[in-house]
């Protein structure tokens, strides 16, 4: 059903009722709608006609001969938004000195705007008049503004062809900000994490570009061939693998970023972590106090503690991660 349909959305149901109904209970309301009505200059009559006076009162205009009783706020629930709608009416005109005809009708926002559903045939007669299209204004004012009156459980909601009221109502609309509220939840979550792993994986490209880039400045040896003297720089590698002394290398990555004016989010001991959970960097520690991995290896039998880096994981991580 397309929004606000005016042609599924309006339900009418018309019977005749005493004049008792307006007895107790019915002037107690219509006195109540209009205490909530007299800043506007409008008021229901004993009769229930709506009647607009003027500001010093001495000039009253009818503007139409029936009563109009709020009963409910409508919703539209679409299955994505639930969306307050319209209002549900009482319609009260006198056909004899003691009976009325009522109508029941759901009226959507677009018909009470407009008030094009007082011409449809379908609904209406003679019984129920404006009596200058020019007043519908006020009618319309009448009906907004009496709506204070209702309760908090006084809703109905469309959902699924149907109309659910009062309590199963309240219960629908309890259901399906729940499950908004999830919804959202679930979200924050999702966006939350992609955060996170966009701001771990910037961190981690620009930290493996560096170290790739000291891997080619560097004099690799064969692991695990004793370095030269002379050579201060230097590393090992085997078919699988880098070895990179820990501390030398972060030494140099630290100063290659504060040269690229290259900042990470995420401390040291993390990027590690990531590093290691991804399987770039191979571990076979855990620190006892905080139970992180250790990147910082102890490989014999060489006697520094190293990066262990697998090649293959090292060009997928970065092939992937910047594409």
């Amino acid at each position: 059903m397309e929004k606000y349909l005016s042609e599924d959305f309006i339900e009418k149901f018309s019977e005749r009722v005493k004049g008792s109904v307006f007895d107790h209970e019915m002037n107690r309301i219509r006195t109540k709608i209009n205490r909530v009505l007299q800043k506007e200059n409008l008021y229901f009559d004993e009769e229930c006609y709506l009647v607009l006076q003027s500001e010093n009162k001495e000039t009253e205009n009818k503007i139409c001969n029936f009563f109009v009783l709020p009963t409910h706020t409508l919703y539209y629930d679409d299955d994505e938004k639930l969306h307050e709608a319209g209002i549900a009416l009482e319609l009260y005109s006198q056909i004899e000195e003691d009976k009325y005809k009522r109508i029941l009708l759901n009226l959507n926002d677009e018909a009470i705007e407009k008030g094009n559903w007082l011409n449809n045939i379908s609904f209406f007669d003679r019984d129920y008049l404006v009596y200058k299209s020019d007043l519908y204004r006020y009618l319309r004012i009448a009906i907004k503004l009496s709506t204070r009156i209702l309760k908090e459980n006084q809703k109905k909601v469309f959902y699924d062809d149907a109309w659910l009221e009062d309590d199963d109502a309240l219960e629908h609309i309890s259901a399906f900000k729940y499950d908004q509220r999830m919804l959202q939840l679930r979200k924050y979550n999702n966006e939350l994490e992609n955060d996170t792993n966009r701001k771990e994986d910037i961190d981690a490209i620009n930290f493996l570009t560096a170290q790739s880039k000291y891997i080619s400045e560097i004099t690799m040896l064969a692991f695990p061939e004793d370095p030269s003297v002379e050579n201060s720089e230097w590393g090992w590698e085997d078919n699988e693998y880098y070895y990179l002394v820990y501390s030398k290398t972060w030494s140099w990555i630290r100063a290659f970023f504060n040269h690229n004016e290259i900042k990470l989010k995420l401390n040291e001991k993390e990027l590690d972590d990531y590093l290691i959970e991804a399987g770039v960097f191979e571990s076979n520690e855990i620190r006892p106090k905080t139970k992180i991995k250790r990147a910082d290896r102890k490989t014999p039998p060489l006697k520094q503690r190293v990066f262990m880096i697998n090649k293959l994981r090292l060009h997928e991580f970065l092939s992937h991660k910047e594409n």
